[in-house]
């Protein structure tokens, strides 16, 4: 011994798959360890050191195993360590936004970007994003937010790549940039809140590729007064959601280290079945696009998928609502399309407005018959250009017209109109135009 200084070397093998590495632990009393993943002695400045007490290193030792041997997935999404990487971005507070460059600068600010394609975020799909100064990338919320709850952030799906009170009030901003066609980069240069003024500045970013992965870098950090209330991805449910803080330690300590988010596995399909009712017609359609019929269909969507359906009556046709699923009521259903599922599509024939009398005051009957009942002298009596089975017995002492061949507002020609049935004249004048008696 030298100095009273015991150094002890300790090579420890893991039980691994063939492809696995080993680890090896440098002790240095009283208790600073030294590690690496890839079975060679650290040298005694390698850049990621645990002190004491014991128990932590070996935790945060763990956690490195952990990342290297085990697949860290929410089942939707898989993280992993990547090659160190970064892009950047013009980072200009003067410069003007344009389809490809948007920034904001300041504390709790926010800038919107209309992305140049669909990304799909937990298996829906987004045209915008919404990144603020505290270091986030939001989906559905457009205000700043910081030291929320990761797993279950109240605000929707998130991108948090340092969840903590940042500023750029005295310094950087976040950028948004597209440098190719393929990808988007939003960058940070920030201070946290409590070193705001001090010159302290951070600076990382995170790349959203066209395919639906996610890369974020860490650049540089000099903050002296550090929080992370837990960095990653989240679809914000309390279920589906990736930590960088718990599998790769605090965010601020991961400088010149660069992570990848990428799919899990391909999402399986759900089929949307759409079946139609009533004695009417109509369109539906979807979006996303896939479901576009005037009658029984279905298609495939990945599963996950928010699917809002589009009814359109025909003309003469009214839509009285969807049944037998999960949608009801006369507006679009709105499906998130987890399994297979089916909706139905009334659509009833509206037969209470197939003949008006206008005038004075405009009112509208069922039949034929009813209109001419309540009709006054020198009245038109305007008929769909549909076809009407009954029979009509006209024996008033009056003058009245019937006009054939109407669209549904009765407003221009789309026809003839078909009488199945018999016209009886007993009384009165009846002049017809546009009416076919079958």
């Amino acid at each position: 011994m030298n100095n009273g200084l015991l150094i002890l070397f300790l090579l420890i093998y893991m039980p691994l798959p063939t492809t696995a590495k080993a680890a090896a632990l440098v002790s240095s009393e009283p208790a600073t360890i030294y590690y690496t993943t890839n079975g060679a002695a650290p040298a005694m400045t390698a850049p990621v050191t645990a002190s004491a007490p014991a128990s932590k290193a070996i935790s945060k030792i763990a956690v490195a195993a952990k990342s290297l041997y085990s697949a860290i997935t929410d089942g939707i999404y898989t993280l992993a360590s990547t090659a160190a990487n970064w892009v950047g971005t013009d980072a200009n507070r003067l410069t003007s936004d344009t389809m490809d460059y948007a920034s904001a600068y300041g504390d709790e600010s926010t800038v919107t970007y209309s992305l140049p394609w669909l990304f799909t975020f937990y298996g829906q799909q987004y045209s915008s994003i919404t990144a603020d100064t505290n270091g986030n990338i939001w989906f559905q919320n457009g205000n700043p937010a910081n030291s929320f709850p990761l797993a279950s952030t109240g605000m929707g799906p998130v991108i948090a790549l340092w969840n903590s009170d940042l500023s750029s009030y005295f310094f950087g901003g976040v950028f948004i940039q597209k440098p190719s066609q393929d990808r988007i980069v939003i960058e940070w240069q920030s201070e946290t809140f409590t070193d705001e003024g001090g010159y302290q500045p951070n600076n990382f970013e995170a790349v959203l590729f066209q395919n639906g992965n996610i890369r974020i870098d860490y650049k540089t950090f000099s903050a002296i007064n550090s929080k992370d209330f837990g960095s990653g991805i989240s679809k914000g449910n309390n279920t589906n959601f990736l930590s960088l803080t718990d599998n790769f330690g605090s965010v601020y300590n991961l400088a010149g280290n660069s992570y990848l988010f990428s799919s899990a596995a391909p999402p399986a399909n759900a089929t949307l079945n759409v079946q139609f009712s009533g004695s009417g017609s109509g369109f539906v359609t979807s979006s996303p696009s896939g479901i576009a019929c005037n009658t029984n269909c279905s298609a495939e969507f990945p599963s996950g998928t928010l699917v809002t359906l589009h009814p359109a009556a025909s003309q003469y046709s009214l839509f009285n609502g969807w049944s037998n699923g999960a949608c009801s009521g006369s507006g679009g259903c709105i499906l998130s399309l987890n399994s297979d599922s089916a909706v139905t599509a009334g659509f009833d024939y509206d037969s209470a407005h197939q003949v008006q009398i206008s005038g004075g005051s405009t009112s509208y009957y069922p039949t034929i018959q009813d209109a001419y009942n309540s009709a006054s002298d020198s009245s038109t009596i305007k008929l769909w250009a549909t076809t009407y089975n009954e029979s009509l017995i006209c024996s008033r002492p009056l003058t009245v017209t019937l006009q054939g061949g109407y669209d549904r507002d009765y407003n221009l020609a789309a026809g003839e109109s078909v009488l199945i049935g018999t016209l009886t004249f007993s009384g009165g004048s009846v002049i017809v135009d546009g009416l076919i008696i079958k």
